[in-house]
C-alpha cells in the first residue's frame, strides 16, 4: 500500500506500509546526549535565559531532515515529577478531550451533545472511529509545573539556535495519551493545523516514559519532508501517495525519560497503533513560533483556505479573535518564552 499524507482532512488512522523507505533510529546515531544542568527548584530553575549551545552538526542536521534528538536534555526525576502533575490535570479533563476526537472524527454536532465521557465513547464507537490519541491542550494555562517547563531554558535555546530566531512565542502544549489498543496517527505535518503563516515553528516531543523503538508508538519522520515545497504546492487532493518522493523514514526511536526530540512545523511525522500488550503512552509536545509570525489571513484571496484544517481549533480559540487576521501574533496567551528578560545568562553544556 502506498505512504500516504493527511494534507487537507484532520489526521485520522492510516494503515500505509512504509518498511521500503525506513531507515533506522538508534540512540548511538541520529541522536546527541548533553548533561541537563542541575537546579535547586527543579525545571523552574532551569528558566533562565540560556546561551544556545547545540554544535553546527546538530543544527546543520536539523535543517537538512527536519529533527533532532537530544538525549538527557531534561532529568529523569524532574521528568517523572513532571507526569504526576500532568496525570492530575488530565483526570479532570477527560470529557474535554474525548468531545475534541468526537468532533474530529465524527462531527461537531455530535460533540456539541455529548454531556459525560460515555456520550463521548458512544459517540465514538456508532461511527466506528479509529481513535489514535487523546489530546488535552495548553495545560501550562492551568499548572504552574507545565508552565515553568514550557519556558525551560534548555528547551527555548535549543528551539530558538534550531530554528535561527533571536525571540521564540509559545504557541501551546499538549499532552498526548495513547492507550493500548489506539489506532496509529496518520502522517501529518503541526503547522497545517496552526493558524499562522510562517515557516519558522517546532515542536519539542518529551515521554514521560522509555520508548522501546520498533515494539512501541514513538514518532516516526519523513526526513527532509518540512523542504518539500512542491508537495503543497502541487497537491491539493485530500491525500497524497508520497511513495515516490524519495523520504527517509526513521524508525519509532528509542528515547529514555530525560531524552526530547524536536521537529520542524512542516516535517510530516506518525506513530505506529499502541500494542495491545504494552504500557500506557504519554507525551508531552509544546510548540514554539518565531516572535514577528502573522496570523493567516483568512479573508485574503491568495490564501488557499482549503489548505487548513482546524484540528487544533480547541487550543488557539481563546485569542484568535482578538489578533487583527494578518497582524503579528502577539497576545498573552502566546508568551514571550526566548529571551526571558532580565534573566542571568546560563549555558547549557554537551555532555562529555
Amino acid at each position: 500500500m502506498p505512504l500516504t499524507c493527511s494534507i487537507l482532512s484532520p489526521p485520522l488512522s492510516s494503515r500505509s506500509s512504509v518498511e521500503r523507505w525506513t531507515v533506522p533510529c538508534e540512540r548511538s546515531r541520529n541522536s546527541t546526549s548533553r548533561k541537563a544542568p542541575s537546579t535547586a527548584n527543579g525545571s523552574a530553575g532551569a528558566a533562565k535565559l540560556a546561551k544556545p549551545s547545540l554544535s553546527t552538526e546538530e543544527v546543520l542536521s536539523f535543517e537538512r531532515k527536519g529533527h533532532i534528538q537530544l538525549n538527557g536534555l531534561l532529568t529523569a526525576p524532574e521528568v517523572h515529577q513532571l507526569a504526576k502533575h500532568v496525570d492530575q490535570a488530565i483526570s479532570k479533563r477527560q470529557l474535554e478531550a474525548l468531545r475534541h476526537r468526537v468532533r474530529v472524527l465524527v462531527s461537531e454536532h455530535e460533540a456539541k451533545a455529548c454531556r459525560t465521557v460515555e456520550d463521548a465513547k458512544a459517540a465514538l464507537r456508532r461511527a466506528h472511529a479509529e481513535v489514535g490519541f487523546l489530546q488535552f491542550f495548553n495545560l501550562w494555562r492551568h499548572c504552574s509545573p507545565l508552565a515553568a517547563i514550557s519556558r525551560d531554558a534548555r528547551l527555548t535555546a535549543a528551539a530558538a539556535q534550531l530554528l535561527g530566531v533571536r525571540k521564540l512565542r509559545l504557541y501551546q502544549d499538549c499532552v498526548f495519551v495513547k492507550w493500548p489498543g489506539h489506532a496509529e496517527t496518520s502522517w501529518h505535518s503541526d503547522l497545517r493545523m496552526a493558524p499562522f503563516d510562517t515557516n519558522s515553528a517546532l515542536t519539542a516531543w518529551i515521554p514521560f516514559r522509555a520508548m522501546k523503538g520498533k515494539s512501541d508508538s514513538g514518532l516516526q519522520f519523513a526526513s527532509g519532508s518540512h523542504r518539500d515545497f512542491a508537495l503543497p504546492f502541487w497537491r491539493e487532493a485530500s491525500t497524497a501517495d508520497l511513495s515516490s518522493r524519495g523520504y527517509h523514514v526513521t524508525q519509532p526511536c528509542r528515547m529514555e525519560v530525560g531524552d526530547v526530540s524536536f521537529h520542524h512545523g512542516w516535517t510530516l511525522h506518525t506513530a505506529p497503533p499502541q500494542p495491545q500488550q504494552s504500557q500506557l503512552r504519554t507525551a508531552l509536545s509544546i510548540t514554539y513560533f518565531a516572535d514577528g509570525a502573522r496570523l493567516l489571513d483568512s479573508s485574503d484571496t491568495s490564501v488557499r483556505k482549503s489548505l487548513h484544517h482546524q484540528e487544533d481549533l480547541e487550543s488557539y480559540a481563546g485569542w484568535v479573535g482578538d489578533v487583527v487576521k494578518g497582524d503579528v501574533a502577539r497576545h498573552e496567551l502566546l508568551p514571550l518564552v526566548y529571551p526571558l528578560q532580565g534573566s542571568p545568562r546560563q549555558t547549557v553544556k554537551p555532555r562529555t
